[in-house]
């Protein structure tokens, strides 16, 4: 059965995805307004999600590691070279998510869409095939290890609200009723 933690990470996994196919179809459009809304709601979404696994996800995870000798059920070896892997995925998402904001913010002011929007669309893309499987990574190996097998029943409680907390911690630019949805 799978935990509250878990279940909130992978719903939040499936919006994220909903918010990535909605800049899809900006680009697609080649409606750069859109596009830049739709990639800059993602990128901030993205974030927060990144922000929660690494504030309190990681940690869990890392001393979930430190204890699996004394645990219930065998903690993979290869957890913590994962975990910078995913660490690394995250990097690369913020990079070339600014790449592409930047981008579009160059079309407001000096124009040329034709040739920039086939590269904004390649560099989301890249996102996009390395979130597939960076999900799946999580999905299957580091989120199941939140679980009551490693974690005392207030310590999850407490791992679920700080990283409901940081799921609804919306940048300032998106609180207003005008945010993308």
């Amino acid at each position: 059965m799978k935990s509250e933690v878990e279940t909130i990470l992978e719903a939040d996994h499936a919006e994220l995805d909903t918010l990535l196919e909605r800049t899809f179809r900006a680009l697609d459009s080649a409606d750069c307004r859109e596009a830049y809304l739709a990639l800059d709601f993602f990128w901030a979404r993205l974030a927060m999600h990144i922000r929660a696994e690494h504030l309190r996800l990681f940690p869990a995870v890392r001393e979930i590691v430190q204890r699996a000798p004394d645990a219930a059920r065998p903690v993979d070896d290869d957890i913590p070279e994962m975990l910078d892997q995913l660490r690394h995925d995250h990097d690369f998402f913020m990079t070339q998510l600014a790449r592409a904001i930047k981008a579009l913010r160059l079309v407001f002011h000096f124009g040329n869409e034709e040739a920039t929007l086939p590269v904004v669309r390649d560099l989301v893309d890249q996102v996009r095939q390395t979130l597939i499987q960076h999900n799946e990574l999580e999905e299957n190996r580091i989120y199941t290890l939140i679980d009551d097998t490693f974690l005392a029943p207030d310590t999850m409680n407490e791992l679920e609200l700080s990283i409901k907390k940081e799921l609804s911690n919306l940048p300032a630019r998106f609180r207003d009723a005008s945010a993308p949805s």
